[in-house]
């Protein structure tokens, strides 16, 4: 398991990309969906630990010149401004790639707003055959920002958290620099408005490998009740999906509603959250669908929060909120 204790000298790498997307319903020489988006810019921002807060480091801008997507969609050109002429101007995926893991260096955790740029990432060195593990940890600081603002459960943009901290907007957003310059912003205040003790601890708990695949789903048959349908997944929850090791409990499963939480530990590969739900399909009729993920603080909480109300109310959970009555009009007849 990738270390992810954070100390002093800890590198960060807050990136960020954009990529060029197939047009609909052109015909392309191979199965679009290993190629969703094509990489056109890389930009990041390093962070160094010192005394328990990240200091600046540095920043990497490069403009990658794609291969197969070479018009630019009309969509990303709204967005990024980019035009056809632009995408001429870059280096190759290979040439981008290893400058940019040149400024990152040996030991660093990356660091992005969401998860969809590492995923990307892989995807495009996998189709043109390049080594697709990154071999770090990754952190999704979108969560991480919900949690220390008040926002936790709402997957709020990097603009609603630069205008949360009052950062100012010098540059435009959807510039792969700009955006990891913003995002590295926002995680910076983010030690300095909150216990920096606290935060390290917060992404020691959320930071992922992404070379492991983070989420696993299990969908049981129909059943005719929700203990039957409860039933027929439960074994899902009891092994590592990647190991077989049997799991050691954390927090002990728990059904309130119809829901079944649970946290669990593999010696190998760490922590994960469960959760199955009971269903209805199209035809009424009941089944239990089951995920398992590596556990980031959210769900630390979520479970958290859940058992606390279990222990309150049972299994039933808690009570809804009484509804306000409504006043009657009385009207005047004369």
């Amino acid at each position: 398991m990738l270390d992810k204790k954070i100390t002093d000298g800890t590198v960060f790498v807050v990136f960020d990309m954009e990529w060029n997307q197939p047009f609909p319903g052109k015909a392309y020489p191979f199965e679009v969906s290993s190629l969703s988006g094509e990489i056109i810019e890389i930009g990041a921002v390093k962070y160094v630990m010192e005394d328990g807060l990240p200091v600046y480091a540095g920043d990497f801008s490069c403009d990658i010149k794609p291969e197969k997507y070479t018009k630019i969609h009309y969509h990303v050109k709204k967005v990024t401004h980019k035009t056809n002429a632009d995408l001429k101007m870059g280096v190759s995926l290979k040439s981008g790639y290893q400058a940019f893991r040149d400024f990152c260096g040996d030991e660093f955790i990356l660091v992005g707003w969401g998860n969809s740029d590492p995923d990307m990432l892989k995807m495009n060195l996998k189709f043109f055959g390049y080594e697709s593990n990154l071999n770090c940890q990754f952190l999704d600081v979108q969560p991480v920002f919900s949690l220390f603002s008040g926002e936790k459960g709402h997957q709020r943009s990097v603009e609603f958290a630069v205008d949360y901290y009052n950062i100012q907007k010098d540059d435009t957003f959807h510039s792969a620099v700009n955006d990891a310059k913003y995002t590295g912003e926002i995680f910076n205040r983010i030690f300095i408005n909150n216990n920096k003790e606290e935060v390290i601890s917060v992404i020691e708990k959320s930071a992922l490998n992404p070379d492991i695949k983070r989420e696993y789903t299990c969908v049981g048959s129909e059943a005719g009740s929700m203990a039957e349908a409860l039933d027929m997944v439960m074994g899902f929850n009891e092994k590592c999906p990647i190991c077989e090791t049997v799991f050691e409990k954390k927090i002990q499963g728990f059904r309130i509603r119809k829901s079944y939480y649970g946290m669990f530990f593999c010696h190998e590969h760490g922590d994960f959250f469960a959760r199955t739900r009971v269903k209805r399909n199209k035809a009424k009729k009941i089944y239990a669908a089951a995920v398992l993920r590596f556990a980031t603080q959210t769900d630390y909480f979520l479970v958290a929060s859940k058992r606390e109300e279990y222990d309150k109310y049972g299994p039933q959970g808690a009570p809804p909120p009484p509804q306000p009555v409504k006043e009657i009009e009385v009207v005047d007849e004369k």
